[in-house]
């Protein structure tokens, strides 16, 4: 998704990125924690064979094409949620 996507309600392309994290509390912890370091490690699995399997071929055709490539695996990784914001209509949306 490019820096700056268009919103889906009004198309305006001046939409603004606002990043948050994803954080849970102590008591969250205390009665989903182990699930939770399960699904952790389940999605670092699905991260790197995302990259392994598609991520890394993808590049390299984009290489020989000369252009550039954003990695799918990326959002499995991160701890950031983006969010976008339009100040024409005043939607938010994420990206």
């Amino acid at each position: 998704m490019p820096l700056n996507p268009k919103c889906p309600r009004c198309g305006g392309t001046r939409a603004m990125l606002t990043t948050e994290r994803k954080r849970h509390g102590c008591f969250w912890l205390l009665l989903f924690g182990a699930w939770y370091v399960l699904w952790s490690f389940l999605r670092w699995i699905i991260g790197a064979l995302l990259f392994l399997l598609l991520d890394w071929w993808l590049a390299i055709l984009a290489a020989i094409r000369g252009k550039g490539y954003v990695f799918k695996c990326k959002r499995w990784f991160s701890p950031w949620r983006r969010n976008f914001y339009c100040p024409d209509c005043g939607y938010n949306f994420r990206g």
